[in-house]
């Protein structure tokens, strides 16, 4: 075996040691084409490395050397194209390495524009079917032009180097985000799936099948929180030959492949991305596959004979009908599947917090506020009948009509049926309040997801002050006249005194409670729009409610502990202690570690913070542009002038050189800010699901400890990796 043989194949297999073991056929695929040698070997090594007689320190040898290994085959990468494309692009770092090459971030220097280049393994290029696979991946995407698909900006060979630039996305991919996080809030994952689904739609009517939907290939941007849909090297045009994928090859990733292609069948549609996409969807809200657990032999078998559990039996949180929408795309037949990624989409957007979500019979979901639309009725009527009206036949008359609705509502419930919900049950459902209430209501009556028990105290005495308001003053109004109907006011001035004094009392004290509660929001940095959602708005669930400034008001949801602000670094560092401060000694410490962590991840997110402002400054766009514009005037001048015109255009141009160079390091910066705080957001989450553990007996407990440990190594790690002043250079 010679040298170059022994280094690809410590590369392929240290690579493979650092794949999922769910992903890890898919990626030997990739990554050994038809070399069944190849396969072999790696094969072979994968198993010696993983059995239980391997050696750790050897296996820890063979992956550090096939890293090594890897890094300098990185190394040799850039250099080629440092060589072959510095004319118009300056490569910064490296992003990342796969089967097929690398992926490096540059600047465009044309336009100024930071870009991703990935370029192909040198050994791939050599081959027809390497080239052509990569020349068909971008001719594919070049024709996708959607805000949630990767852009292909361009694509070449240069002196043998074959490449794409592509659009560049600072953040994380999901399969990153579920590693640290576990499973994600219902919320987020419906956001992440209609970005998905509106993407593939636009794909699919396109005439493209993805083929590879999994947490991997979607990138999740850091700026706009957008899911961006990548890696199209193994899509299939509708329609079109399907060369370099031959019948009887399956082709996509075990644990999120449909059954269709888990037979490698060659009627793969647009349903098969949304049985995948229905997987990743499955994942982000169990916090696990459809078939987790399983080798891939097995995980083929199961996925063509059952379906996977239901949803919500493994995550009973999860609203009813979005794990409706989530088990349809995961039937094994593509016939009972969404028709379409539009439909999905659709159906996503159907989804919502309201009493869908709560589990209500088909034939009561319209209950809900019947009741105190019949009460209101009934009040208004029967108060002009008892006031406004001396006669008795015609109060008779309006008597009646107060009794039209309450008589209706009982018609309702007994015309639909029970649905096995009991009266008691019933009534409670049809006196819950509107969604746009927003005052006071019974606790016993209002809906499940109210966010009136999570409200600040100020608000609510700003809302039973109006509720009062609201109530007492047509009360007294009415009861006034009242009075003088029966004749009993005129001779007693007093009385009547006693019923102004008490509107005077309720519209000054009620004006006086609005004026407080909006210098309380004022004094929490709420504007006024937002003051006056936390003081009046409606108490049913709404993003207002999701906003960082509005969410750290309201009392915590559960366990005593307020969530932290998504995007807030120096909350989730308040977030962290409170929750540590919760652990019980049965914990097995790992609390202090975790507390530190947290601590000196802060302090390093705030330096790159401070850094990326200095760098923001000092080489802003407007600076660039004006120093690009200043040294084309120069440049255009005639030389004529004397050598202090040229010394100035050799000082322009070198100082545009700085400024760009910086621009750079801002960029450098915040990517390192944005992977230390993901670190830090999936501390918060192991954390969580640890206290969440600690009912589940030692072994659990023990488990859960563990990987809030290893996450605190990782953060170890990436702390000293190079520290400061490598997180700064280009």
């Amino acid at each position: 075996m010679t040298a170059g043989r022994w280094a690809e194949i410590k590369a392929v297999v240290a690579t493979a040691l650092d794949t999922p073991t769910a992903d890890r056929r898919a990626y030997l695929d990739d990554a050994c084409g038809t070399d069944a040698e190849l396969r072999r070997e790696v094969e072979s090594l994968l198993v010696a490395a993983q059995g239980p007689d391997s050696l750790p320190a050897a296996r820890a040898a063979v992956a550090a050397a096939s890293q090594s290994y890897a890094i300098d085959a990185e190394s040799v990468l850039r250099g080629a194209i440092e060589q072959t494309l510095g004319d118009r692009y300056e490569i910064i770092r490296p992003l990342g390495s796969g089967g097929m090459g690398a992926v490096f971030l540059a600047r465009e220097r044309a336009l100024d524009r930071l870009v991703a280049i990935k370029v192909l393994r040198p050994d791939l290029a050599e081959a027809a079917e390497g080239r052509e696979r990569f020349r068909r991946e971008a001719r594919i995407v070049a024709h996708l032009v959607h805000p949630g698909i990767l852009p292909l900006h361009a694509f070449g060979e240069s002196s043998g180097i074959w490449y794409f630039v592509m659009g560049y996305v600072r953040g994380q991919s999901l399969s990153d985000r579920l590693r640290l996080e576990s499973r994600l809030s219902a919320s987020d994952a419906r956001r992440i799936l209609s970005e998905l689904a509106d993407a593939l739609d636009w794909a699919h009517r396109h005439g493209v099948v993805h083929r590879d939907i999994k947490p991997s290939n979607i990138l999740i941007d850091d700026e706009s929180g957008r899911a961006i849909l990548a890696d199209f090297g193994i899509s299939k045009l509708t329609g079109g030959s399907d060369s370099l994928t031959l019948t009887g090859i399956v082709v996509g990733s075990p644990h999120f492949m449909s059954p269709e292609q888990a037979v490698a069948s060659a009627d793969v549609d647009e349903r098969s991305d949304l049985y995948s996409l229905g997987a990743v969807a499955y994942t982000m809200l169990a916090g696990r596959e459809p078939f987790a657990g399983t080798s891939v032999t097995e995980l083929m078998t199961r996925r063509l004979m059952q379906d996977p559990v239901a949803l919500s039996s493994v995550a009973a949180t999860v609203p009813t009908d979005l794990a409706s929408v989530v088990m349809r795309c995961l039937a094994r037949d593509p016939a009972l599947r969404w028709s379409s990624a539009r439909e999905l989409k659709d159906a996503i957007a159907r989804c919502g917090n309201d009493d869908r979500s709560q589990n209500l019979p088909e034939s009561v979901r319209d209950l809900p506020s019947f009741a105190p639309y019949a009460v209101t009725w009934a009040v208004v009527w029967s108060a002009l009948a008892l006031v406004a009206l001396r006669s008795a036949r015609d109060r008779a008359l309006v008597l009646l009509v107060a009794l039209l609705v309450p008589v209706g509502l009982v018609l309702h419930v007994w015309n639909t049926g029970h649905d096995g919900l009991r009266l008691p049950e019933l009534a409670r459902i049809a006196s819950r309040p509107p969604e746009w209430w927003g005052l006071w209501w019974p606790r016993a009556l209002r809906r499940p997801n109210d966010i009136w028990p999570r409200l600040p105290r100020p608000a609510r005495l700003v809302r039973l002050a109006l509720t009062m308001f609201f109530v007492g003053v047509p009360g007294l109004i009415l009861a006034r006249e009242w009075l003088a109907v029966r004749g009993l006011a005129p001779g007693s001035v007093a009385s009547i005194d006693v019923f102004v004094a008490g509107e005077v009392a309720l519209v000054v004290g009620t004006a006086l409670a609005v004026a407080g509660g909006f210098w309380w929001t004022s004094r929490r940095e709420l504007t006024v729009s937002e003051g006056a959602r936390v003081l009046f708005g409606p108490t049913s669930p709404a993003p207002i409610w999701d906003a960082p400034r509005v969410d750290r008001l309201l009392d915590p949801r559960t366990g005593g502990i307020r969530p932290p602000d998504r995007n807030a670094p120096g909350d989730h560092l308040r977030a962290i202690q409170d929750v540590v401060a919760l652990l019980g000694a049965d914990a097995g410490g790992v609390g202090p570690i975790a507390r530190s962590a947290a601590e000196r991840l802060a302090r390093e997110i705030d330096r790159c913070d401070r850094d990326r402002a200095l760098f923001a400054r000092d080489a802003s766009p407007p600076e660039i542009e004006r120093l690009t514009l200043q040294l084309s005037a120069l440049d255009e001048s005639p030389d004529g002038d004397g050598t202090e015109r040229g010394e100035l255009r050799e000082l322009v141009r070198h100082q545009l050189d700085v400024v760009r160079r910086m621009q750079g390091r801002h960029e450098l910066a915040a990517q390192r800010s944005g992977h230390l705080f993901y670190l830090l957001r999936g501390l918060w989450a192991q954390l969580c699901l640890l206290r969440n553990v600690t009912v589940g007996g030692p072994v659990a407990i023990a488990r859960q400890g563990d990987q809030v440990r290893v996450l605190c190594a990782e953060i170890d790690r990436a702390l000293e990796a190079g520290g400061s002043a490598a997180a700064a250079k280009p």
